[in-house]
């Protein structure tokens, strides 16, 4: 009976040890964690800007296409444009109803601030888009450094138009944080369809949003 009970304690402590973690493997465990994370921590701010750069590309595709849809919808030219309040980069929408007989003032149909610290910036290095609407200052439209003097409308046909001439006119508008390449975004307008389309530029070359 003596012998039978030692055998079972010898059994249940063998049991114990092999289920156990030596002080190596616990101190092997420990580090993999803290290395995870260590690159966690150092990537967390990279992943952080290019959201926010993406929120910010995302805000301007969407505007310029709401307006469209509102201008083909409506009937109506719907003004855009792009001021900076200090540091903030806005896009305005307005419902240009002076231009239609009888249609009443014109009314704001929206003010969005564009995502921080995201600013209407080029940068030279990064060329211009696919669309080749041309890059020499961070709002081109038309040719003209931020759009024509007028104003730019859509029109009820869905063209982006000049608002002295009527004529349909390309454009692009650049975003980033100046100094950080990686963050560069960019959205196209072309004249004759009122297509708008959304660039990313943290590769080598500029990529379909």
């Amino acid at each position: 009976m003596k012998k039978a009970e030692t055998k079972s304690m010898a059994e249940r402590g063998s049991g114990n040890c092999q289920r156990g973690f030596s002080m190596l493997e616990m101190v092997l465990v420990v580090s993999i964690i803290m290395i995870i994370s260590a690159v966690a921590i150092v990537s967390m701010p990279a992943s952080l800007q290019n959201a926010r750069s993406d929120v910010a590309l995302r805000q301007l595709v969407d505007q310029l296409r709401q307006a469209r849809e509102f201008s083909i919808a409506n009937r109506r030219y719907v003004q855009i444009s792009f001021p900076t309040v200090g540091t903030q980069a806005e896009v305005i929408i307005t419902e240009m109803n002076a231009l239609t007989p009888g249609a009443g003032a014109n009314v704001v149909l929206s003010t969005i601030p564009i995502q921080t610290p995201m600013q209407f910036t080029v940068f030279a290095a990064k060329g211009d888009t696919l669309d080749g609407f041309g890059n020499a200052n961070a709002i081109w439209i038309g040719g003209i450094n931020g759009g024509p003097p007028a104003g730019m409308y859509f029109q009820s046909d869905g063209q982006f138009v000049a608002a002295l001439t009527y004529l349909p006119i390309n454009g692009t508008v650049f975003l980033g944080v100046p100094g950080n390449l990686s963050t560069a975004r960019a959205v196209t307008v072309m004249g004759t369809t009122g297509r708008v389309r959304g660039w990313m530029g943290a590769g080598p070359t500029w990529t379909q949003f």
